[in-house]
């Protein structure tokens, strides 16, 4: 089989043990739930920081038993609030943005060493950084936008607990706590901390890399490179073009079918919602069991909210498709580099 049938067969090949079903459909109700309700109260502020908080906590609680998970997902919660509260006091100088896109990079590249579902939290956290720093004029966010992120993870939190005591029983026993702490994890990475090293460098150069071009060369959408960046920056190099190609070709696909769908079939808010529905459950039902399919989920799912709130990205589709090929182009280069650098150090990698 050659190199490129193989990558074509993994594209599309699902993982159906791993499908998650039914969980997915309660996680994206409240996701298009919370921005249906800010559209209907006249809020257009409200949808995306809403939807966005809802839908990164839903996706926090995956693997994480449901005795915990609640509690897991308030700490998401609570720091996607943090970085977008980070990323708001900034995002008028384009100078300091690119210094703390950087380091908070670099923080988030870093925490995976404790853990995936760690890690999975600090890749949110970075992604939601990037969209607050990079978002456009006419949707300009305010201190209201970091509660409403909040507001968005909170109500992920108690729908949950409603479906779970529904379900009191069901969970069965959770798995031993780990006996060390999260910040002796972070601070003691054992074996790891040599991977997590070069990812945390990765990806705070990659990001820095992005986050220059955005700021610098007045692109139209200057959240759009550094989140996609963001998103497939992944610190296994093992392979690493097949990962970045499922990330850029679901990504790829949903610019497409959104245009499609914004150009011929209509582009008004019910039609949007039920866009980002079903990309929040693409993301959810699929984000282990196939991961070009979550992609195209999420790509959905933040286009037709940021589309509700006034960013109409028909109108920039060639400048998305562009945008997420330099991503992956970006985030190549860098991995790529890395290695070069660590074989010519040691020969026998």
């Amino acid at each position: 089989m050659s190199f490129a049938s193989g990558l074509a067969r993994q594209l599309v090949r699902v993982d159906r043990e791993k499908l998650l079903i039914l969980r997915s459909i309660r996680t994206a109700a409240v996701a298009t739930g919370l921005p249906l309700i800010a559209w209907a109260a006249g809020m257009p502020e409200a949808i995306v920081p809403l939807g966005v908080g809802a839908l990164f906590v839903g996706i926090s609680e995956s693997n994480i038993h449901p005795v915990r998970r609640a509690r897991f997902m308030l700490w998401t919660t609570a720091w996607l609030m943090v970085t977008s509260a980070v990323g708001f006091l900034i995002a008028d100088s384009p100078i300091v943005v690119v210094l703390v896109s950087a380091v908070v990079a670099a923080a988030t590249g870093w925490v995976g060493v404790a853990g995936p579902s760690v890690g999975l939290v600090g890749v949110l956290s970075l992604v939601l950084f990037t969209i607050t720093v990079g978002v456009p004029d006419s949707m300009r966010l305010s201190v209201a936008s970091v509660a409403f992120v909040g507001l968005g993870g909170v109500a992920q939190v108690a729908v949950f607990l409603i479906v779970d005591r529904a379900r009191s029983g069901r969970a069965g026993t959770p798995p031993p706590r780990a006996n060390t702490t999260l910040w002796f994890r972070l601070t003691h990475p054992g074996d790891q901390r040599d991977m997590f090293v070069r990812h945390a460098l990765g990806v705070m150069i990659a990001i820095a890399v992005a986050t220059t071009i955005s700021q610098f060369l007045e692109v139209p959408h200057q959240y759009w490179i550094p989140m996609t960046v963001a998103w497939i920056f992944k610190p296994d190099l093992k392979d690493t073009v097949r990962r970045v190609t499922e990330r850029v070709v679901g990504t790829l696909a949903a610019i497409g079918v959104a245009f499609l769908w914004e150009t011929y079939v209509g582009s008004g808010h019910g039609l949007r919602l039920i866009i980002a529905g079903v990309g929040a459950y693409l993301l959810l039902a699929f984000l282990t069991a196939n991961y070009t399919v979550a992609t195209f989920g999420v790509t959905s799912f933040v286009l037709a909210l940021f589309a509700m709130a006034g960013d109409l990205y028909e109108q920039t589709v060639i400048f998305r498709l562009l945008a997420t090929l330099a991503a992956g182009a970006i985030v190549l280069a860098v991995i790529f580099s890395a290695r070069g650098i660590a074989s010519r150090r040691s020969p026998h990698i």
